[in-house]
């Protein structure tokens, strides 16, 4: 049987897991090199103009109009104090010490620049609108979760499924009829990658669409105006006033209003987010539900002064690609409408390239296209340069450029409503080009091998060394599942069946760690229940910042399992001590996304 822990392990065990959530444990910096907010104490304050080889390194061979240098070098001069000391982190430390340009440096292709305030104001459909390369499909679905109760919408955490493809707008095409390339899109192509639903029985006021749907033909402007001056990726953009003008006026487009559809079965929604964790707000006294008045009114007067905001709540993902659930009069009316074309443009106000682009940006480099991350994301890359997978002087590979962008200090693309989820897609299918290896490929690999010569094939090679399940190595994939399975009848083998079955759910709206990583100011030493922001705000928060929430979940399960149960493991070796539940001989855990 198990042997029990004393009294004093049992305290020792909580000692130690309130000292891993203090305030030292907790704090985070900036570092000046790489630009990435992590943890304090995976670096150190260093007199910037001592560190070794950093004139060598961090000077830019290729200056920027929009670059500002620190003494001549690039780096987050904003984060160095008076006296010349900048915090920056082991890994960049020990490559400059090295004499190495670090990997993960700004100087090496990775600066991005502040993006201005005329980006910064845009809505998800200016930034459609404005973009030049654009994932397929954005659907969004608005509901109430429960009517009776006051709930805001803005508490719902975003998730994007299915495949996200980027298609190039077939400029041959609409060069037969226009010269240049005219921006901004018109409002119709937005039909193309654009569905709204409201989930539910009752129909809600589309005014509340207005912040998150409406367009402001200046705003368009001074946009694209921008972007011609300072994104190289727009240098060559010809602004139409004709488009502009038909734009309106800070206002829901009338196009958007007709892409709205209605779903009565509101069970589908709840079922979607059902499940064992407590992440409902605590109702407060007194407070009305936002949808109590009037709820079956598609309009409602003197909307400006009670407008609410209703972001883009639950699921992005693709649509019925197989027309599964389009009824054939649909069809036939599109069909007419294709054959009795009335519009201005002629047959092509917007259509897709024959071929969706390349969404690698290495592949995009080496074709002379520009990195389509950065065309699809002008607001996160304002310049048009540092885009993912980009050329660099020091090779980083995707995933490490991703977990860089969702580190950056200005969390802008950890708080994107899409950026996290369509970089997630890219990994998933990098992995996945391991299974593209045709027969000719392995039979030259085999003539290579028994040459003892070096494998040709990049592929070839990544498959030499993950023989088996090759497609477990895809995050989230059945396969993946199915190889967890494997390793749990191989535990149980080994040592026999658990003696214990255990779930662990860090609730992370109503946890202040995850407020200190969504960037509040909290004192975890001197923790006061009372002060700091409500829970509304926290809820927001965990909504606003899918990747605080992240760092949230690994961050509880890391201690639980190093201060609680005591389990350590350094490089290679796992060793386990007398914890909470007593000296664990083996453990298996595994992660269970509830709509997150």
């Amino acid at each position: 049987y198990m042997q029990l822990p004393t009294v004093r392990e049992m305290q020792n065990c909580i000692t130690g897991f309130i000292d891993a959530t203090g305030n030292d444990a907790l704090r985070c910096a900036i570092c000046i090199v790489c630009g990435r907010e992590i943890m304090a104490k995976d670096g150190e304050m260093r007199s910037v103009i001592d560190i070794p080889n950093i004139h060598e390194h961090l000077r830019p061979q290729k200056p920027h109009p929009g670059h500002t240098l620190w003494h001549g070098l690039l780096i987050l001069g904003a984060q160095v104090n008076d006296t010349g000391q900048g915090w920056a982190c082991h890994e960049c430390l020990h490559a400059l010490h090295a004499n190495r340009l670090p990997h993960l440096a700004l100087n090496n292709n990775l600066w991005l620049g502040d993006p201005p305030l005329v980006l910064c104001k845009l809505t998800f459909v200016e930034s459609l609108l404005i973009a030049r390369h654009y994932p397929c499909c954005y659907v969004f679905k608005l509901y109430p979760r429960d009517s009776s109760r006051s709930f805001s919408p803005r508490h719902l955490q975003q998730a994007m499924a299915g495949n996200v493809m980027l298609y190039e707008v077939n400029s041959a095409a609409i060069a037969d009829m226009v010269q240049g390339r005219l921006l901004p899109h018109t409002v119709r192509a937005m039909c193309d990658v654009l569905a709204i639903t409201f989930v539910g029985t009752k129909w809600l006021p589309t005014n509340w669409l207005n912040h998150t749907f409406r367009v402001r033909h200046d705003a368009i402007r001074k946009a694209l105006q921008w972007l011609r001056e300072n994104n190289s990726i727009y240098g060559d953009i010809d602004i139409s006033e004709q488009c502009i003008h038909e734009l309106p006026d800070d206002n829901v487009p009338p196009e958007i209003e007709a892409l709205i559809r209605l779903d009565e079965d509101g069970q589908t929604a709840v079922c979607e987010r059902e499940g064992y964790a407590m992440t409902d707000v605590i109702d407060c006294e007194g407070m009305s539900p936002p949808w109590s008045q009037d709820c079956q009114m598609s309009h409602i007067q003197g909307s400006r002064s009670r407008r609410r905001e209703v972001l883009p709540l639950h699921v992005l993902a693709v649509t019925d690609t197989d027309l599964m659930k389009t009824s054939s009069s649909e069809l036939m009316s599109h069909a007419l409408a294709n054959l009795n074309d009335s519009t201005q443009e002629g047959g092509y106000v917007m259509r897709h390239g024959t071929v969706p682009i390349t969404d690698f940006g290495s592949d995009a480099s080496k074709n002379g296209c520009p990195n389509p991350l950065a065309v699809a994301f002008p607001t996160l890359f304002p310049y048009g340069v540092g885009g993912i997978e980009d050329e660099w002087a020091s090779k980083l590979s995707l995933r490490e450029h991703c977990q860089w962008a969702l580190q950056y200090h200005d969390r802008r693309f950890a708080t994107h409503h899409s950026f996290p989820f369509v970089v997630f897609a890219l990994i998933q299918k990098y992995a996945l080009a391991l299974l593209s290896i045709t027969v000719n490929d392995l039979k030259k690999a085999e003539v290579e091998e028994a040459r003892h010569q070096r494998i040709t094939n990049a592929r070839v090679r990544a498959l030499h060394r993950h023989v088996t399940a090759a497609n477990g190595h895809v995050e989230g994939s059945d396969n993946a599942r199915a190889r967890y399975h494997s390793m749990i009848w191989g535990t149980c083998l080994v040592f026999g069946g658990p003696s214990l079955w255990l779930t662990i759910k860090p609730v992370d709206i109503h946890d202040p760690i995850v407020q200190v990583f969504a960037g509040e100011e909290i004192d975890m030493d001197n923790f006061n229940s009372s002060l700091g922001p409500d829970s509304n705000h926290h809820a927001e928060n965990v909504a606003s910042n899918p990747y605080a929430a992240v760092l949230f979940f690994n961050f509880v399960i890391h201690h639980v399992l190093d201060t609680l149960f005591r389990i350590q493991k350094k490089a290679n070796r796992t060793t386990s001590h007398m914890g909470v539940l007593g000296r664990l001989t083996a453990y298996f855990g595994v992660v269970e996304a509830q709509g997150r």
